[in-house]
């Protein structure tokens, strides 16, 4: 670990909390949505959920447009469950060492995500020994607020300007190594994070 290191940010799906594409593929298209592998793969601003992750789709908008790509009858509720299905835990042993880490450096979080994946995990994901999102975090950069995603360097700029942060003290930990490649395009140190990696390890 670099001893210039003072800021660590976080990405959120596949890095904190477990992801699981399947269950929520098999719940849409089971839904009659007949594309929706494609949609979510789908890289252009375009899709319904690329709109949605950019803030360019209010919620109830993205449930419209769930139910339009849909053969059956569906309530809010049921579209947020349906959505939600792509979400599993943060494991207790991550949620800890982000606890130990905000007594040794500032820390931050930054995520390609939308409104209802992020009121879930508010409520789900993070709530654990009494403690709430807001006590993981110094700040949270949430691409739906901010009308941008990664991997646009625009984000990684916009995140370092509005948190005062020098890219040379900051690491970076993504599950993607293109957004991991944007950071370091800018000067940030960037960890490529593996599924089932040790988080604990890259603070060794």
């Amino acid at each position: 670990m670099d001893k210039n290191i003072k800021n660590i940010v976080f990405d959120l799906g596949g890095v904190l909390v477990d992801l699981d594409f399947k269950s929520a593929i098999n719940g849409l298209q089971k839904a009659g949505f007949a594309n929706v592998k494609e949609q979510l793969q789908a890289f252009d601003r375009e899709g319904i959920f690329q709109k949605f992750e950019l803030g360019e789709m209010t919620a109830e908008e993205f449930r419209s447009a769930i139910r339009e790509n849909s053969t059956v009858t569906l309530t809010d509720e049921e579209v947020d469950a349906l959505w939600n299905l792509m979400l599993l835990e943060i494991p207790r042993e991550k949620l800890e060492l982000i606890l130990d880490l905000r007594g040794k450096y500032m820390v931050y979080l930054l995520s390609n995500t939308n409104s209802i994946h992020w009121d879930y995990v508010c409520k789900n994901a993070f709530n654990y020994r009494g403690f709430r999102v807001n006590d993981y975090f110094e700040e949270t950069f949430l691409s739906y607020e901010m009308h941008l995603a990664k991997p646009e360097k625009a984000i990684f700029e916009k995140m370092l300007h509005k948190a005062n942060l020098l890219p040379e003290e900051t690491l970076f930990i993504d599950d993607s190594e293109a957004n991991c490649k944007a950071a370091e395009a800018i000067g940030i140190h960037a960890h490529h994070y593996h599924i089932g990696d040790d988080l604990s390890k890259i603070f060794e």
